[in-house]
This record gives C-alpha cells, sequence and structure tokens, in this order.
C-alpha cells in the first residue's frame, strides 16, 4: 500500500492502518476541538478513578421528529458494521450463525453509544458478521450497502476519505502507560530503563517507542508481543514496569479491574478523533447520529456510558459541529 491516510482503530496508534493517497497532517479538525473531544482525559489523566460521586440519573433519549426518514437500509435496523476497533469499544460476547453470515452480539463503549443513536432513531442496532476490514474503511461496505455504519474508526483526516461522511467525534484517541499505582510514570522519559510491554509494531513506520530509543543512549527495555494483554499479569507480578498501550484500553483495565491496583498515565503520541462513518451521501443518517450524540453529550447518557467503560468523568462530551 502506498501514501499515508489513517484511520486509527481501538489499540496501540502504531497499529494504524496504511491506506492509499496523500493526506495532511494528523489533525483532523477535530483534534484541537475541546468542545467536540469526546471524553479525552479523564482516567488518565488523573491516574486511577476516585471515589464513584452521586450522579443526576440520566435522561431518556429525545425521539428524531416524526416522518423523518433515517436512511436506514432495513427499516427499524441499523446495521453495524465493526471497523477495526477492539476492546474496550466492540468486545465479542457471542456468534450465532445465520444465511447472512452470522451477526455478533456485542458490547462496549461504541456499542452503548449506538444503541442510544437507535433508541433516538427507533432502530435497534445488529453487529454485522461482515470481517473484510479494508472494505470497511475504504467506504466500499457502505456502498454496496452491507452496512449503514462502520463504527471505532479514527480517521486522521476525514477530509482524505471522499467516500465516506464522518460524525462529529466522541473519544480522542492516544497512548497512555499502563502501571502499578505508585510508579509516577508520567512521560517516556521516565521509562528510560524500564521494562516496558507494548504491541506488535507491523505498521513498517517507527511508533514513539522506537523513536524514543533511536534518539537516547538510555533505552526503554520494550517488549513486543502480537497478544500485548499477556503483558498484564507480568506487570502485576512486578515482572514487567510498565505497559503501553491505547490510552482506552489503559483507562478500561484500571476502571474494570480495581483490585490489579494498576494506575493509567502520561498519555502521548498522535491524537486522533474517534468517529462514526456513514456512505458519504447518507446525510440523513448521519444529521441523526450528531444529533443523537450532542443529545447524549447533554443528557447525561454520554457521561454514563463513558463512566461503564472508563470509570472517570468525561474531561468534555459530543456537541454538534
Amino acid at each position: 500500500m502506498t501514501g499515508n491516510r489513517k484511520i486509527v482503530g481501538g489499540g496501540l496508534a502504531a497499529l494504524a492502518l496504511l491506506l492509499t493517497a496523500a493526506c495532511g497532517s494528523g489533525s483532523d479538525g477535530g483534534g484541537s476541538d475541546q468542545s467536540n473531544d469526546g471524553g479525552k482525559g479523564g482516567t488518565a489523566a488523573s491516574g486511577s478513578p476516585s471515589a464513584s460521586p452521586t450522579h443526576a440519573p440520566a435522561k431518556p433519549m429525545a425521539k428524531m421528529p416524526a416522518g423523518t426518514d433515517a436512511g436506514l437500509k432495513i427499516k427499524g435496523r441499523l446495521t453495524v458494521c465493526q471497523g477495526p476497533a477492539g476492546a474496550p469499544f466492540f468486545e465479542g460476547t457471542d456468534s450465532t450463525g445465520s444465511a447472512a453470515g452470522g451477526t455478533t452480539h456485542e458490547k462496549g463503549f461504541d456499542v452503548d453509544l449506538l444503541t442510544l443513536v437507535g433508541e433516538r432513531i427507533g432502530a435497534v442496532p445488529v453487529i454485522s458478521g461482515y470481517n473484510d476490514e479494508m472494505h470497511m474503511i475504504d467506504g466500499t461496505a457502505l456502498k454496496q450497502g452491507v452496512c449503514d455504519i462502520v463504527g471505532g474508526v479514527a480517521p486522521d483526516s476525514p477530509a482524505s476519505f471522499p467516500e465516506m461522511s464522518f460524525s462529529v467525534s466522541y473519544f480522542t484517541k492516544d497512548q497512555a502507560i499502563l502501571s502499578k499505582q505508585g510508579a509516577h510514570y508520567t512521560s517516556l522519559d521516565a521509562l528510560a530503563g524500564k521494562r516496558v510491554g507494548a504491541s506488535e509494531n507491523d505498521t513498517g513506520q517507527p511508533d514513539a517507542l522506537d523513536t524514543y530509543n533511536s534518539t537516547h543512549s538510555k533505552k526503554i527495555k520494550v517488549t513486543r508481543s502480537r497478544m500485548p494483554e499477556e503483558f498484564y499479569g507480568q506487570l502485576r507480578m512486578n515482572q514487567m514496569d510498565a505497559v503501553v498501550t491505547s490510552n482506552a484500553r489503559a483507562m478500561n483495565i484500571v476502571a474494570e479491574h480495581p483490585d490489579w491496583g494498576m494506575t493509567a498515565s502520561g498519555e502521548f503520541g498522535d491524537r486522533f478523533q474517534a468517529r462514526f462513518a456513514v456512505r458519504k451521501d447518507n446525510t440523513a443518517l448521519l444529521k441523526q447520529i450528531d444529533a443523537a450524540l450532542a443529545d447524549a453529550g447533554g443528557n447525561g447518557q454520554y457521561a454514563k456510558a463513558y463512566r461503564t467503560w472508563f470509570g472517570g468523568e468525561p474531561a468534555s462530551v459530543p456537541k454538534g459541529e
């Protein structure tokens, strides 16, 4: 593949998918828009979740105006292609076969947000079993009607993907340092000389750890794996000092396993805005997705979902653009 257009999934930023054609810088217009930052910071910025405060109940989602066409290929069903993001945006729970190739019942942060979209438009989100990732992120699956929406994508420049239209951003993705509480690793400099686990770097481009080691005499002792989850146990047993992973995954580990005594800190690297993608001409659906995200940002539903998966309060919430 040529060029440097990128859509980043839910894992380490080094796992960015390189697509054809050229684009601009790593900013997509939403990266510096704090009103549309979609929950950047939170747990990772503060280190670990604080005691849960009392929250006002989230309000019900507003319904789209009667007689509105949501632009769905099947009325009453929001068909979702999962896209490149994994946990905690999509977490598979079970699969059932069907003539269409099967559907996967999922849970996750994106699934919660898509459920809120479904509540607005009167449709049930269904995760398709379609698994051609490249066709999901180059717009082919949307063009062919395989799905109404692709989740878990974070284009570095939405304008560089003319085949698709993107929603307002709902989460800012970067990298973070997962370590035991009290370690105080707030930057890559703090990891110099430390044993650090990270995902296999198979993009062909140097990532932040590679770049750091190439420019500093005191190296970070990096161990890589295609299954970085194996490092969590080593971290707990003091056989590893830290794990570099996505900020979302780091915050999710801290939130879901408070007994592990972990902290997420030191966010760094390129920042990408997570967005939902629809077919380029499907303005009807895009309008309703944006309206649902803005509504969820204002009625407490977004913050509720954020607390479920990331354990803290979002620094900001989605708003209309």
